[in-house]
């Protein structure tokens, strides 16, 4: 018997498409001296290589897969996408703006000056910028109807011509902006590191004391018997034990007397306590209160650990340091994340909205802190579907609205209908935790196939005309790109550095985020040996996903 596979993959687009997945996260997770391509990149350079041999997918998967995309991004960014004006939101907002705005300007003016179309000028944009939402809503206003009435060409050949120029652009937009976080302050004899641990000096990310100790997931309940010392006969609020060993005293047994400390307790000679804390703790606990102990009844105490994701008004804009009624409840914050991006835990770290907080502490007492926190992340796995559907059903009926202003047609295009549906209903969630509820798992899920879908889609389309554009427009492209990615980070760099006086390793940071580009923040965490840059990339970074998803549209309508 024999089987026509090339046929076969002709024949059957849903084996085409799992193809170019596997091919291209097979591509992206090749390290070649600790650089990756990732899943996005290979997905394209996949899709490239097929779409060059004729094979293509139905146009309904780019669509899919554009919506899913788009929309979840706006469910992303709505829980911080109001809050990020205050404090220092308005800088980060403000670097944003400047970075998407010189690059949308270079990207019209050098298509303007060299002829390119408008299709080719979308692509150079978005590839130069690695801004798939940027990509997404050029290719949305060409079906919507919002460009400009320029080129007179059928729009799929405007469509192919995005995807080309995109793919042209792409891998110089990914890997100058790596080499620029990297090398620049070095050439401007900046030294990162010191920048980095600087600043967390000044913000008290890393304490100072000879004998704090880091909180880590690894915590461990141990019994003691306090003996006549430095901790008896003292408030425990001086004594400072959290801070010094980043141990919690969780219950004293005091004769037949047992109740939980608060940080006016003092202890007495002959108290027996429980104490949660991570091992190196636990070496200098033994040296302030006495000898272990095994007991029972101290010992038996349930151990939890939560993800919690930060809702309650009390919690949001506080510090950990602020947050006093963590110790309180004898517990410790392991880990914060933002945006899917890992903050430094110490006491200066302030928590917002969305924000995800892993905390381990004592079961009873932990249930209680929780609700003053927001809710745990695990008790919610289920996906709201219903809002998931409608908000997407909104978002598309919004993006059809349009209105008359002389012969020009102003609306928001289904990308900026579904950009605004996502951000009010993930607004909303934070907000109302039961409501529209789309776990992280199930979000980056979405996200995830939404975009892998739409570069399949693209990747395959321009791969039918990318040798042709390679061989007419391709060198003139490329040094194009190179000059939209290189001046926008230069001039938000500068502009970071002497207008809003950023400090370099939270600035190089932001600049990651303004790009909207994850392996440039890893690189530059590397650089500075610290997680400080990654303050700088949350602060941008939700504002750039919606901000560059509107220059799509806007490039095509100049």
């Amino acid at each position: 018997m024999e089987i026509d596979i090339i046929g076969l993959i002709r024949d059957v687009p849903e084996l085409l498409f799992f193809l170019v997945l596997g091919f291209g996260y097979l591509i992206g997770n090749i390290k070649i001296k600790g650089f990756e391509l990732g899943s996005t990149t290979g997905v394209l350079l996949t899709g490239l290589f097929f779409g060059h041999f004729g094979f293509e997918l139905p146009a309904n998967t780019l669509e899919i897969g554009f919506i899913l995309f788009i929309y979840s991004v706006g469910l992303q960014a709505g829980p911080r996408f109001f809050s990020v004006f205050l404090e220092d939101g308005l800088k980060y907002i403000t670097l944003a703006l400047v970075v998407s705005a010189t690059a949308v300007g270079l990207a019209f003016g050098i298509s303007t000056y060299l002829g390119f179309s408008r299709g080719v000028s979308a692509g150079l944009l978005s590839g130069s910028l690695t801004s798939t939402p940027t990509l997404a809503a050029a290719q949305d206003a060409v079906h919507s109807g919002l460009m400009k009435a320029v080129d007179m060409k059928p729009a799929d050949i405007i469509i192919q011509d995005i995807g080309s120029a995109y793919a042209i652009t792409y891998l110089f937009g990914l890997i100058g902006l790596l080499l620029f976080v990297r090398f620049i302050p070095s050439l401007l004899g900046i030294n990162l590191p010191e920048e980095a641990a600087r600043l967390a000096k000044q913000k008290r990310f890393s304490p100072e004391e000879e004998d704090a100790i880091d909180s880590s997931p690894g915590q461990m309940l141990r019994a003691y018997k306090v003996q006549s010392g430095e901790a008896a006969g003292k408030p425990l609020r001086q004594l400072r034990f959290t801070t010094r060993t980043g141990c919690v005293i969780q219950k004293v047994v005091r004769g037949e007397e047992i109740f939980i400390p608060g940080a006016d307790t003092v202890l007495e000679e002959n108290d027996r306590v429980s104490v949660l804390g991570p091992l190196e703790g636990h070496e200098l606990m033994e040296k302030l209160l006495g000898p272990e102990i095994l007991d029972k009844e101290l010992l038996t105490i349930p151990v939890k650990t939560h993800d919690v994701v930060v809702t309650h008004s009390e919690a949001v804009g506080k510090s950990l340091g602020d947050l006093h009624y963590l110790a309180r409840y004898g517990s410790f914050v392991t880990k914060v994340s933002r945006s899917h991006v890992d903050l430094p835990v110490d006491e200066s770290t302030v928590l917002e909205k969305g924000d995800i907080v892993r905390i381990t502490g004592v079961k009873d007492r932990l249930d209680t802190l929780i609700k003053r926190l927001g809710h745990v992340e695990r008790n919610i796995i289920q996906t709201d579907l219903m809002t998931f559907a409608f908000g997407i059903a909104a978002g598309l009926f919004i993006g059809k609205i349009s209105f008359k202003v002389g012969a020009l047609s102003i609306g928001l295009g289904t990308a900026g209908g579904l950009l605004l549906t996502g951000i009010l209903i993930g607004f909303l969630r934070s907000i109302h935790p039961t409501f529209g509820r789309v776990p992280p798992p199930a979000r980056w899920l979405i996200m995830e196939l939404g975009l892998l879908f739409f570069m399949a889609g693209i990747g395959l389309k321009a791969g039918q005309g990318i040798v042709q554009a390679v061989l007419t427009v391709g060198p003139v492209l490329f040094l194009s790109g190179i000059v939209v990615t290189t001046i926008p980070v230069v001039v938000g760099f500068l502009f970071g550095k002497y207008i809003l006086k950023f400090n370099v390793a939270i600035l190089l940071g932001a600049i990651t985020g303004a790009m909207t580009s994850t392996p440039a923040l890893n690189t530059i965490i590397r650089a500075a040996n610290s997680p400080v840059p990654s303050l700088g990339y949350a602060g941008t970074y939700a504002f750039a996903n919606v901000l560059l998803a509107l220059a799509g549209t806007l490039i095509m309508m100049l």
